[in-house]
């Protein structure tokens, strides 16, 4: 484990930055702490899922709140002598030695590694009224919430190539599904979802019609509503953080590109949750954390014996 340090031009030095406190973040801290590295946490703020009231599909937290699961799991990493740093990693640069000098909103630091738990952005649709109503009437998955909404009547709209298998999937918990699009489905497809049992509007959705509390339609550009309460939203998405491209390969859509074991281009960085998995639910965010943990244990003992090598 590597001793603590301090310099004029550096706050401290760590084996690991990690860089997200959400349920990825804290998995990899968790399991890098336990093996004794030196180990900092880098919360920048709220989560993806902290718009939501209750956690699902997550065996032993089941109907947990996303901030008693985040206590938690910062009390744990806390325990075996981690770090958790309220500050916005701005930026990250890899040294000539191996090192990587962290960039916070408050200090600088050094570390051998990083990890990049950064996560995604939903980019939701220009809707009056769709961010206000998400976790109440407004779902982005039907895996997470689709229970809480089971039997009433459903509309999904968003991106065209992702509409037919959402509207599909939705019938497992409502009968009553339309999926609203101007985009114009292929025979095929039209007939498929009719299979289903799911309606097809073509028209654009325009707005949300509430009453009180409660979704009751929605408006669309034609002037007509379509009745409903709930609407699922097939939103594109987007990396949180442009600090995977200034380090690593990425996609399009800026996600770093990484192996089996979370490694990306770069060595010495590594990307879990949804930092590189968009569709990974939080259970399957907090599984990769752990997942990386050896691989990065590896690489620190192997750079610390060889400090030249950099894979």
């Amino acid at each position: 484990m590597m001793n603590r340090k301090t310099s004029k031009d550096h706050d401290d030095i760590f084996d690991v930055a990690v860089v997200g406190a959400g349920a990825a973040g804290l998995s990899a801290a968790l399991f890098l702490t336990r093996a004794r590295r030196r180990t900092v946490v880098y919360d920048g703020g709220p989560v993806r899922n902290s718009m939501i009231f209750k956690i699902h599909e997550y065996l032993g937290y089941e109907g947990s709140t996303p901030a008693e699961f985040l206590e938690r799991g910062r009390s744990e990493v806390l325990s075996y002598g981690g770090e958790i740093r309220s500050e916005t990693v701005l930026k990250i640069e890899a040294r000539p030695d191996g090192f990587f000098d962290v960039w916070g909103s408050k200090m600088k630091i050094a570390a051998r590694a990083v990890v990049l738990a950064t996560g995604l952005v939903d980019v939701l649709p220009m809707v009056p009224g769709l961010k206000e109503g998400l976790g109440k009437y407004v779902h982005l998955c039907p895996c997470f919430s689709g229970y809480e909404v089971r039997d009433k009547p459903f509309v999904a709209f968003g991106l065209p190539e992702r509409l037919a298998q959402l509207g599909k999937f939705l019938t497992a918990w409502s009968s009553s599904v339309t999926v609203v699009s101007p985009h114009e489905f292929d025979s095929e497809t039209l007939t498929r979802l009719d299979g289903f049992g799911v309606k097809t509007v073509q028209d654009e959705v325009t707005g949300l019609v509430t009453e009180g509390d409660q979704l009751v339609s929605i408006a669309t550009a034609s002037g007509t509503e379509v009745p409903c309460e709930a609407v699922f939203v097939a939103a594109p998405f987007k990396a949180a953080s442009e600090l995977a491209a200034s380090l690593c390969e990425v996609d399009e859509a800026g996600f770093a590109v990484t192996d089996t074991y979370g490694r990306t281009s770069r060595p010495g960085v590594w990307a879990i949750g949804n930092a590189t998995d968009q569709l990974a639910h939080l259970v399957h965010s907090a599984a990769s954390g752990a997942n990386i943990g050896p691989w990065v244990v590896d690489y620190l003992l192997e750079t610390s014996l060889n400090p030249k090598k950099k894979e």
